[in-house]
């Protein structure tokens, strides 16, 4: 016989209007657009506001907001003290573009999902970086999910979405490392090819060997007579395509084009950092409704259909409510957390990266500053650049570890890893630097790196060991 017992759970659910802005701090403001006009498609008390009525009706022709922040500038920059201005946008006109999560989610009506599938599928495609790969862990995705959506799903459900996803166009999509995305594009390739064949038993039996070009091993592991073959095989690996998203995004190798979601400026002294504003649609209240929801509230007597129309109204006038002042503490929080990140890197702002100013600075630092917990500055910085005096960098950029020099004072480990690219880039090649080579090089500069810090830290460069340097021009 069952007993019946009553349980006492505390759970943290999240208003309807905290998902909303949720959801609005991860849209890189070029994306606004096309977010905001789904958002007024679907919901009959929001329409798009004209040009002339903007400035009375549109949330995002609100009031400035202007935030200052004094602070000492830096003692090597002369100990004065200065501000930086918050404004509320700029505007930029560019090019229609139709960015790589347009053209993933055009295909992923061809899939057929089920409801619960599409948003799967639509946050994954959301998740996916410039270089079209999946960079978070699929943990961090359910949970997402879970606060944005209230899904309990599983791992299982959120990577069969993803597998359907990486069958999609570009080949190699939504690849969880390298290995992953270049064994995708094979298996679009003829399998009966018996070089294809090898190609995946490389990637997949001897991906590290593969990388670190050590050839006679890979012939070893996998027990191969046919040297000819190999180099075939390795040669279709070669004409694979390790970023399948920037080709996608409008972008290659030679010239990285990103769209600036903010703008620094730099007037006698005072750095200013303003929200770029790019031509969106306006939002504003549909007072045909409104009147509408007015008059049936009026009715001395109300039917069973005049009663669910004032109820689904209200439910819609709420939801345009949230995301009005979602779009309004968007822009205030995105400007907040851009300012404190100038305020953190101010030397880098004014200088620029080739003097070395770039500051150790973690989620944390960002987030002690505004008042808000990690997670949500990660989701802003997230697909987010800003457009200084010396080029359009991703906010990514300006997070990393610190290194401790000689004289104690700690710098980015971005300082280090340029100052090795440096190195390596004029080194001797026929006689390449060893990484305990390196190590002493830098110790002579202040930089005082264990060799297995600078390996981990060429590596992150993608470069080679120096017996793979050797003779490379």
């Amino acid at each position: 016989m069952q007993k019946l017992q009553l349980e006492q759970k505390l759970t943290q659910r999240l208003s309807g209007q905290q998902i909303q802005f949720i959801k609005l701090l991860q849209v890189p403001t070029v994306a606004l657009n096309d977010y905001i006009l789904k958002e007024v498609t679907a919901n009959p008390l929001l329409e798009e506001g004209k040009e002339v009525e903007q400035q009375e009706e549109s949330v995002l022709a609100a009031e400035p907001f202007v935030q200052d922040f004094s602070y000492d500038r830096p003692a090597d920059l002369n100990k004065k003290i200065y501000k930086i201005e918050g404004h509320t946008s700029r505007d930029l006109w560019t090019p229609a573009v139709v960015s790589l999560q347009e053209k993933l989610k055009d295909q992923l009506h061809l899939l057929h999902l089920s409801k619960v599938g599409y948003i799967i599928g639509e946050h994954l495609i959301g998740s996916l970086d410039q270089d079209g790969y999946l960079q978070c862990d699929l943990e961090v995705v359910v949970q997402d999910l879970h606060v944005l959506h209230y899904l309990e799903l599983s791992l299982e459900e959120v990577e069969e979405i993803l597998t359907a996803i990486q069958r999609l166009d570009p080949p190699g999509i939504a690849a969880r490392n390298l290995q992953e995305c270049l064994s995708i594009q094979l298996q679009g390739q003829d399998q009966k090819d018996p070089a294809i064949q090898l190609a995946q038993r490389v990637l997949s039996n001897c991906f590290e060997a593969f990388t670190k070009k050590h050839y006679d091993a890979i012939v070893k592991k996998l027990g191969l007579t046919d040297t000819a073959l190999l180099k075939e095989a390795l040669a279709h690996i070669a004409r694979l395509n390790p970023r399948p998203g920037r080709h996608h995004n409008g972008i290659d190798d030679t010239n990285d084009y990103l769209m600036p979601d903010f703008i620094i400026v730099e007037n006698q002294g005072r750095l200013t950092a303003e929200l770029v504003h790019y031509p969106v649609h306006k939002p504003r209240y549909n007072k045909k409704y409104l009147t509408m929801l007015e008059a049936y509230e009026h009715k001395p007597k109300q039917d069973l259909a005049s009663q669910e129309m004032v109820s689904f109204l209200k439910k819609k006038l709420e939801h345009a409510k949230w995301f009005m002042e979602a779009l309004s503490q968007r822009s205030q929080t995105l400007l907040k957390t851009m300012e404190a990140i100038v305020e953190l890197q101010y030397a880098f702002f004014v200088e620029g990266e080739e003097t070395d100013r770039l500051k150790p600075m973690v989620l944390q630092h960002v987030a002690d500053k505004v008042g808000m917990d990690t997670s949500t500055i990660s989701r802003i910085v997230n697909q987010k650049s800003v457009q200084a005096k010396f080029g359009v960098y991703p906010l990514k950029f300006f997070f990393s570890e610190g290194v401790r020099t000689a004289t104690g004072e700690d710098i980015s480990n971005k300082v280090v890893k340029n100052r090795i690219l440096e190195l390596i880039n004029s080194e001797d090649k026929q006689n390449p630097y060893s990484d305990e080579r390196m190590v002493a090089l830098l110790a002579e500069e202040g930089y005082h790196l264990a060799r297995r810090t600078v390996t981990k830290y060429r590596e992150q460069l993608q470069l080679p060991v120096a017996r793979l340097r050797k003779g490379l021009i």
